[in-house]
């Protein structure tokens, strides 16, 4: 190991063993650990029906891995100075003294721990959200409400820092409801406020690139018109705000024509051909937007594309990313079901939501699945 640091170990909610002098000896992991936690205070938190336990430090969190058990340490703060008359110096002038260096000791029970450091899993933040899902304002219930988690809460639950918290949250765009507490939104609720949304717009003739909340929220019509904090949540996951402004809004036009894909695909059981779909998916596009045209690499990861010589064409298959198992081996088994062979440029899209910084989605798929040749992958044989 490089060098060893003590760290004082604030008492913990779910771990209430450890006394407000408890010391933890840990192994650190790299030289830049102690520069990158600071002065920032560092907390054990346990996970319940779990033995792994993790050091939450600054914006990091860590795995801790116990190596051994060691003897008490006498811990010594930092000296002071006091003056007081040296008995061995009695023969010289009384009136002098020495300046001695005081130190305070005591003893701390310590244990000696490595660190690993560990990621978010997004796939199990947004399990836990899912759990307590928003369907609107009459559909709430005690058994929904109870399931969902406030910051701190779901710190201790993912072992996270809220550093690491704060990024999963807006990755999954979770929604907070009246009370603070955060889930999801249900994507029928989301996709009837963005539908209201996109015709209040329209309607309305409003400009794009400026949208203005409280104006939107007085154009929406429909049950969803009641929604107001959805609508709201809607428009900022689909639109970035203008400056420093809570008000102001630049809608996102290719979130626009992604929504729209979707609707229109959805509702196909064939096979779509790449032109009939085209000209459609322009045509439904907000008049507002008549000089865009919606890239093909917008379906990146919503469809399958395949030729079909009958049509003399290429046809799109709907096959949203977002509705494959969220664990990587069963979206890998599902993937080899659909196809029993993948280009690494057509598999990537369906990867990217799953994979993590410890988690690439090369290191997915050298994991889960066999490269043929160069750039193809097919699926592992069964051990």
């Amino acid at each position: 190991m490089e060098s060893n640091t003590l760290l004082k170990v604030l008492p913990s909610k779910s771990r209430s063993d450890n006394a407000d002098n408890s010391l933890f000896l840990v192994e650190v992991p790299n030289t830049e650990f102690i520069s990158q936690i600071g002065e920032a205070r560092a907390e054990i938190i346990g996970k319940e029906n779990s033995s792994k336990a993790a050091l939450i430090a600054g914006k990091h969190s860590f795995y801790m891995t116990k190596v051994e058990s060691s003897n008490a340490f006498i811990v010594v703060e930092p000296s002071s100075s006091e003056s007081h008359d040296d008995e061995a110096s009695s023969n010289e002038n009384q009136n002098d003294s020495k300046r001695r260096k005081i130190s305070k000791a005591s003893i701390c029970p310590s244990f000696h721990y490595e660190l690993i450091q560990k990621y978010l899993d997004i796939s199990e933040l947004r399990r836990i959200l899912d759990l307590g899902i928003y369907e609107g304002d009459a559909e709430e219930c005690s058994s929904k409400t109870s399931k969902r988690h406030t910051k701190e809460e779901l710190c201790v639950l993912l072992q996270a820092s809220q550093f690491e918290l704060d990024k999963g949250l807006k990755k999954v765009e979770a929604f907070v409801d009246e009370s603070g507490k955060y889930t999801m939104v249900s994507e029928e609720l989301l996709s009837e406020a963005f539908d209201e949304i996109l015709a209040a717009i329209s309607a309305n003739d409003m400009n794009l690139e400026s949208i203005d909340l409280e104006n939107l929220l007085k154009s929406v019509t429909g049950d969803i018109s009641t929604e107001k904090e959805v609508v709201a949540h809607c428009l900022h996951n689909n639109s970035t705000p203008l400056s420093s402004s809570d008000s102001l809004f630049k809608m996102d036009v290719a979130k626009i024509a992604t929504f729209k894909a979707k609707k229109i695909l959805s509702k196909r059981v064939t096979p779509y051909p790449v032109k009939e779909f085209m000209s459609q998916w322009t045509s439904e596009m907000p008049h507002q937007t008549t000089s865009y045209t919606p890239p093909m690499s917008l379906l990146s990861n919503l469809t399958l594309l395949d030729r079909d010589d009958k049509v003399d064409d290429d046809v799109l298959t709907y096959f949203p990313a977002g509705a494959l198992p969220r664990d990587a081996t069963s979206r890998f088994k599902r993937l080899f079901e659909i196809r029993p062979c993948w280009s690494e440029e057509t598999i990537t899209p369906f990867l990217t939501e799953i994979s993590r910084e410890d988690a690439s989605v090369v290191q997915l798929l050298l994991k889960n699945a066999l490269l043929k040749e160069k750039g193809f992958w097919i699926a592992k044989p069964q051990a």
